[in-house]
Formats: structure tokens, C-alpha cells, sequence
């Protein structure tokens, strides 16, 4: 069995202690998010996970980094974003129906949408073959691949059965266990499948109960339960059902639209009893991705791949997306930029830890 998580911290105690009442407000808000500076290629995603994929298939190398094909020293991630002055032949366009309206670049004359197409990631120490949809069909056959997430892991799924559908039409529509919507290429019984959930785990509306009890005791009102042990319906069953699992999550928990840290804040349950003292939302991914972690473990198939990715930054720059926020890059991150970032993320982490 093998699996990849990029945790975003270690796991955290429930019980850790937090700010007084009169400081917990102001401590759950977040940093605001650092400046985007580009759009993540999904094509070049793909090709870095499936590629891991295929290395990994074979028992004997079950314990290989998934980067590392057997018997090569290059290291896919390693590497800088080439513009061709030529335009290759994408392996879909804005026809596809898959594609949500309001993310459709090209359909809806996105000014540079056509000159992301030009850039292609090339790794530092050797060549990443160009997608092959036919061979990943065959290389795939009688395989089911589930993607776990929110709107980042859709536009994956979204890239990859374009693709595919482009060279295999005898597809089936339906929503295997619990999906939002999937597609079975039945020449070669290969299911590919998309799962929404926003935080992994179990999320709703909570109220405060006129009898109290331990959150109306410090004062919450009303808030978004949250419970860290509990997976969200809409995936349950995925790790049942598939043998490659991506998952994703992230944006989310930092959403102050919907989440708000005084009106609505995230309030996190652990074996149905709240946990005490509140914990921040950062602490809150800690535990929910530990136990979801255990829970994937526990029920997934025998020697099924499973692969936790990074979230992307976001694009907006000079306020959110409704705030008057645009994307104003139009080239990809520099590696000083990336440097820039990853010490600028750091700080804050450490900065909002130690509070």
C-alpha cells in the first residue's frame, strides 16, 4: 500500500490549550492570503501524478518514491516552466462539456488563455513525455480512479477525462459510490470519478441548545459543526471502490465567507463531544486529516495508491474575488518567486503559531 501526504503541520492534541474568550475571535481570524502570482497548469499535474502512478504498480517497488520511476534518478518536481513560441495541438478544447461554464478560459475569452497553452514544464534532469491518452487507457484498463476534493481536484478530474474522451468514445455516465459524477470507458473498464467534499470531513449548520452545554457555556451561539473523525457522505465509500485516490483540501478552511470566525466559526467535534477548549482552524485540518488518514487505511483496497496534493495559491491579487481582486499574472512563477513564498508562508505559520 502506498501513500503520499503533505501534511501541513503535525497533528495537534485536541485538548491543546488557546486564547482567552476575549482574544479567540481576533486569533481565529487568518492571515490574509499572500498575493497569487499564476494559474496552476492541470495538464502538467496530471502528467507528474499518473507518472507516478505507472512507477508504481509494480509490487516490488510498492516502497519507491512516487517520483522516482524504477531505475531513474529524475525527479519530475524538479524543474521550470519553458514557453514554446509555437502552439502545440491541445489535447482538448473549450468543447468539452465537462467544463464547468464559469472556468471555461478559452469560451469565455479569457485575454490569455490560448498563450497558457504555450507552457510546458520541463524537469531539471530529464524529459516528461507528452500525455498519451490512449496509452494511459491501456496502461489503466480495469482500473478505478477516484478524485477526493473540491473544485481544484474537479478541474483535475475535468483535464483527465477530456482527455481521455478524446480518443475513447464508448463512455458511461454514472455516479459510482457516492460520486458527484463519473464516466466508465467500457473498451477498457477503466472508471474515472469525482467525489465533492470541502473539508474531507463532516461539516453542518449548529445552533446553540437551550439546555447549554460546553460550547454554550463559553458563549457560541451559532457556528458550522465540524467533526474531525467523521468522513463527509459524498466519499465514504470512494476508498472501497477505487484503486487510485487523489485527495485534496484546503481553500476551504480558510474561507471567511463562509466560515466567518465571529458570525459562523468552525467548532470541532471529536466522537460527537466537542472538543475542549476550542481549537483554531489550522489545528482543525491537523486532526481531521490524521483521522481521515486512518479511516482511508482502514477501508481502501488491498495495495491501493493513495495521494494527498498540495493545494494551489490563489490568483487574486488586490483583494478576493469578489472584492475587486483580479488575476494580474500571465507567466508562471519564477523559482525566486517560489522561494519568496515558501519563506513568506513560514513566517506566518510560525508567527500565528506562537500566539
Amino acid at each position: 500500500m502506498k501513500r503520499v501526504i503533505s501534511p501541513q503541520s503535525s497533528p495537534r492534541s485536541p485538548t491543546r490549550n488557546t486564547p482567552s474568550m476575549a482574544g479567540r475571535d481576533a486569533g481565529r481570524r487568518r492571515p490574509s492570503s499572500f498575493p497569487c502570482l499564476a494559474a496552476v497548469l492541470v495538464l502538467i499535474s496530471l502528467l507528474l501524478l499518473f507518472s507516478a502512478f505507472r512507477s508504481s504498480l509494480a509490487p516490488q517497488n510498492r516502497t519507491a518514491v512516487l517520483l522516482l520511476p524504477p531505475g531513474s534518478s529524475c525527479n519530475y518536481s524538479d524543474g521550470s516552466w519553458i514557453r514554446h513560441p509555437d502552439l502545440a495541438t491541445p489535447r482538448y478544447d473549450h468543447t468539452c462539456k465537462e467544463i464547468f461554464k464559469g472556468w471555461n478560459c478559452i469560451a469565455n475569452r479569457k485575454s490569455n488563455a490560448l498563450d497558457i497553452l504555450r507552457w510546458r514544464w520541463q524537469p531539471s534532469h530529464c524529459n516528461l513525455p507528452r500525455f498519451d491518452p490512449l496509452q494511459f487507457l491501456r496502461l489503466y484498463r480495469n482500473k478505478n480512479i477516484g478524485f477526493v476534493g473540491d473544485s481544484l481536484n474537479r478541474n483535475m478530474f475535468v483535464s483527465l477525462v477530456c482527455m481521455l474522451r478524446r480518443v475513447s468514445g464508448d463512455v458511461k455516465k454514472w455516479r459510482p459510490a457516492g460520486a458527484d459524477r463519473g464516466f466508465t470507458f467500457l473498451s477498457y473498464n477503466l472508471t474515472v470519478a469525482y467525489h465533492r467534499t470541502n473539508l474531507l470531513v463532516r461539516y453542518g449548520r449548529w445552533s446553540a441548545d437551550a439546555n447549554g452545554g460546553v460550547l454554550e457555556s463559553l458563549g457560541y451561539k451559532q457556528g458550522y459543526r465540524v467533526d474531525v473523525d467523521v468522513p463527509e457522505p459524498t466519499w465514504a465509500e470512494a476508498p472501497m471502490f477505487h484503486d487510485i485516490l487523489i485527495f485534496n483540501t484546503g481553500h476551504w478552511w480558510g474561507a471567511p465567507a463562509k466560515f466567518d470566525p465571529t458570525q459562523s466559526p468552525m467548532l470541532f467535534f471529536y466522537e460527537g463531544i466537542p472538543v475542549s477548549p476550542p481549537i483554531l482552524p489550522e489545528e482543525g485540518l491537523d486532526l481531521a486529516l490524521k483521522h481521515m488518514m486512518l479511516y482511508v487505511d482502514k477501508t481502501s483496497r488491498n495495495n491501493a495508491i493513495k495521494i494527498f496534493r498540495t493545494q494551489s495559491p490563489r490568483h487574486f491579487e488586490g483583494g478576493d474575488w469578489n472584492e475587486g481582486g483580479s488575476c494580474r499574472r500571465t507567466k508562471p512563477l519564477s523559482p525566486e518567486q517560489v522561494n519568496f513564498i515558501l519563506i513568506y508562508v513560514t513566517y506566518e505559520h510560525n508567527r500565528w503559531a506562537n500566539r
